[in-house]
C-alpha cells in the first residue's frame, strides 16, 4: 500500500531555496515526459501514451498548473475509455480531481463509479472513496457509505492479512466517530445496523445516488453499454 493512499505533500519545504530546488526537479521531469510524448509514434503502446500524459498531469498538479493538469488528464481519460483501460481511466480522473478545476467533483464521480464497477487495484478504489469522505460533511451518511464501500471492496479483493483491510477498518472507525461519536464496539455495531451498512444492496444504491449528485447527469462514459457488456461477460 502507498501508491495512491497517504501521499506526502510535495510542497513542504521550509524555505524558498528548497522550493526553488523542487521546482527545478519538477521542470526537469516535465521536460522528460514532454520529450517522450514528442517521440511517440503510431506504434507506441496505448498504455505508455496514457501514462506519459498522466505523469505530466501529476507534475502540473504539484506545480499548481491546474488547467494543464486537467487537460492532460482529460485526454488520457478519453484514450483509456476508448480502449477500455478502466484502471488508467480512474487514474486520469484522480488527476483531474486533484487539479481542483471546476469539474473536479464530476471527475471524482466517474472515478468512483468505475472504481466500484470494475475489479481494478483496490487501493485505487479505496483512495477514490477516501476522497469522497474528505469532500463530504463529516456528519452526513455519505461518509459512512463511502467508508463501508471501501471496507466491502477490500474484503472482496484483498487477502485477509492485506494492509488495505486494516486501513479500511480504521477508515470505518474514524468515520463512525466523526459521524456519531462512536467509540466502542457495541455502539459501533448499533450504528452499523441502524444505517444498514450490513446490507450491500442498500449502501451501494446510496453510493450510486451520491455519485449521481457529483456527476449531475453529465457522463463521459456510456454506463448502459458498460453494464450490458459486463452482463454478457458474466462479471
Amino acid at each position: 500500500m502507498g501508491k495512491y493512499l497517504n501521499k506526502q505533500q510535495i510542497f513542504d519545504a521550509e524555505d524558498g531555496e528548497d522550493l526553488y530546488a523542487n521546482e527545478e526537479q519538477l521542470k526537469s521531469r516535465l521536460k522528460f515526459f514532454d520529450n517522450k510524448i514528442q517521440l511517440q509514434t503510431d506504434d507506441t503502446p496505448v498504455k505508455e501514451k496514457i501514462n506519459n500524459l498522466l505523469e505530466i498531469g501529476r507534475i502540473q498538479v504539484e506545480r499548481y498548473k491546474s488547467l494543464d493538469a486537467w487537460e492532460k488528464a482529460f485526454i488520457a481519460f478519453g484514450i483509456a475509455r476508448d480502449n477500455e483501460l478502466w484502471e488508467l481511466a480512474v487514474e486520469a480522473c484522480d488527476v483531474m480531481f486533484l487539479s481542483e478545476e471546476p469539474n473536479a467533483l464530476k471527475a471524482l464521480g466517474h472515478a468512483l463509479w468505475l472504481g466500484v464497477t470494475f475489479p481494478i487495484n483496490p487501493e485505487l478504489s479505496v483512495a477514490m472513496l477516501q476522497h469522497l469522505v474528505d469532500e463530504s460533511p463529516k456528519e452526513t451518511d455519505t461518509c459512512a457509505i463511502a467508508a463501508t464501500t471501501a471496507h466491502y471492496i477490500t474484503s472482496m479483493r484483498c487477502g485477509a492479512d492485506d494492509d488495505l483491510i486494516f486501513f479500511s477498518s480504521q477508515m470505518m472507525a474514524s468515520v463512525a466517530d466523526k459521524h456519531s461519536n462512536v467509540t466502542d464496539q457495541s455502539t459501533f455495531d448499533l450504528w452499523y445496523k441502524t444505517l444498514q451498512l450490513d446490507k450491500p444492496k442498500v449502501f451501494l444504491k446510496k453510493l450510486s445516488g451520491a455519485i449521481d449528485q457529483l456527476v449531475v447527469d453529465d457522463w463521459w462514459i456510456d454506463k448502459d453499454k458498460i453494464k450490458i457488456k459486463l452482463d454478457v461477460d458474466g462479471k
